[in-house]
């Protein structure tokens, strides 16, 4: 009879006996098995890490040319399996991938992905912080692995990643907002057995978790988070932080009526602190999102429903109002903050405010993080303004800084655009490229097949009348 418990045991002896006479591929083949047997154990993913690197003698690169080559096609099943949702085959081929290039960011960025879908979080937080170690200055793989740091409770460890974004970007309000909530979140209150001073006293503790599991009401500390905290504020209802740890914890749970009150008291206790007032706006843009996911249902449910297709229409409108609004104050605040800038221009967009974006963008494409984003939106901008020979050019900058891998919808875009505008300045040649350049990558994509049959067949008809 198969022993699970016994194999995994087994495969864990021998890949440490290999590790320990330095024969890296067996290390490997085993700890590989354990992965598999037991995909949840983060000791095991770190075991068949430290191999892999050992492996290939630390280099940072990994293997060679060749076998790299395969990385491609492994990069691919990884995204048609993320838009399936099918985190076991991401987790999958992610470890085939980094069993090529342990440290290759982005695919250890896809594991912690696949990970925190399933609610792996330590192989989450493992997976982040390779990816980080990689490329210590890409915001998103910070930002996940903070956001999986909150998600255990490690707020101290996750204020220390955002300030490690400030010291990238000391105008990154998001980051200074987050290491705010951070440090009001971080307590010393370690689950009510701190301060415990006997046996007896953790057992009472115990006696009390085990009422509350079997139904039982929160009557005391340490029994209700929400409790305790409004416990809190109302022996001491003039600090602050009291109010900043409910709304996040109310905040957390999806309850965004009482967190957007809660904040609204954190506000008028701290005198209008503005680093507060954000986080109140933040929690007013998360609720209205929120409303406009609920609209949009009920529009989908009752397609013929006017009032309810109204209310949705309504609803987006009145969040983009509201983002232009806030976005346009904390510019005010952190001008120097280009990531604002960037979104502000998007909700000018959206409403049509074509110049009014196009100084924006502009801004924020001296950014390295945003300048393949930007550029690809004042194209855009110019298209609109009818000022075609000016989008091209941040087209043409566009797609040199975009890649499918890191954003195919933007990459896709950006060649569909060129060939477009290429078109209508009658460079067909180029057109024609660009439209070759969309089919590799998404071949029923938009009409891009349509206009590219259309020129060659115009091409060819010129070629035989001459």
């Amino acid at each position: 009879m198969y022993d699970k418990k016994k194999r995994i045991a087994e495969c864990y002896r021998r890949g440490s006996e290999a590790m320990q006479k330095q024969n890296w591929g067996y290390a490997i083949e085993m700890f590989g098995l354990c992965v598999t047997l037991e995909p949840e154990n983060v000791a095991f993913r770190q075991l068949l890490r430290n191999s892999t690197y050992k492996k290939y003698n630390d280099n940072k690169s990994g293997a060679g040319a060749f076998a790299k080559s395969k990385l491609l096609s492994i990069r691919g099943r990884i995204r048609k399996a993320k838009s399936k949702e099918e985190w076991d085959e991401v987790d999958k081929a992610a470890e085939e991938g980094l069993a090529i290039n342990p440290w290759d960011a982005g695919i250890n960025a896809d594991l912690g992905h696949s990970a925190r879908e399933r609610g792996y979080l330590d192989i989450a937080r493992f997976a982040y912080n390779c990816a980080r170690q990689s490329e210590p200055k890409t915001r998103e793989y910070s930002v996940a692995l903070a956001e999986v740091l909150a998600e255990k409770g490690d707020y101290a460890e996750a204020g220390k990643v955002w300030q490690h974004l400030i010291r990238i970007n000391p105008e990154d309000s998001e980051a200074r907002s987050n290491v705010m909530r951070m440090q009001a979140l971080e307590t010393t209150d370690h689950g009510g057995y701190e301060g415990a001073e006997s046996t007896q006293d953790v057992m009472a503790t115990m006696g009390k978790r085990l009422k509350m599991q079997q139904g039982g009401e929160a009557d005391g500390p340490g029994m209700s988070k929400e409790m305790d905290l409004q416990r809190a504020i109302k022996k001491e209802p003039e600090k602050v932080e009291h109010y900043l740890k409910l709304g996040e914890y109310y905040r957390q749970q999806k309850q965004l009526e009482e967190a957007y009150a809660t904040y609204e008291q954190a506000v008028q206790v701290s005198g209008n602190d503005p680093n507060v007032r954000e986080q109140l706006e933040d929690v007013e843009l998360t609720r209205l999102r929120h409303n406009i996911d609920l609209a949009r249902e009920a529009s989908s449910a009752n397609p013929d429903d006017a009032q309810a297709k109204e209310n949705h229409d309504g609803l987006r409108k009145e969040l983009v109002k509201r983002e232009i609004e806030i976005f346009s104050r904390r510019i005010q605040r952190h001008p120097q903050d280009v990531s604002i800038k960037y979104e502000l221009a998007l909700r000018l967009m959206k409403i049509r405010k074509w110049t009014q974006a196009v100084p924006l963008l502009q801004q924020a494409s001296q950014n390295n993080r945003l300048k393949g984003k930007a550029l690809l939106n004042l194209g855009k901008c110019f298209i609109q303004d009818k000022k075609l020979s000016l989008a091209r050019g941040q087209l043409d900058r566009a797609i040199v800084e975009l890649s499918y891998d890191a954003d195919p919808k933007m990459f896709t875009e950006c060649h569909y655009l060129l060939a477009r505008v290429a078109e209508e300045l009658g460079d067909t040649t180029t057109a024609e490229k660009h439209y070759g350049e969309v089919l590799v990558v998404k071949y029923d994509y938009k009409d891009a097949r349509e206009r590219l049959e259309s020129l060659q067949e115009g091409g060819d008809d010129a070629a035989a009348a001459s």
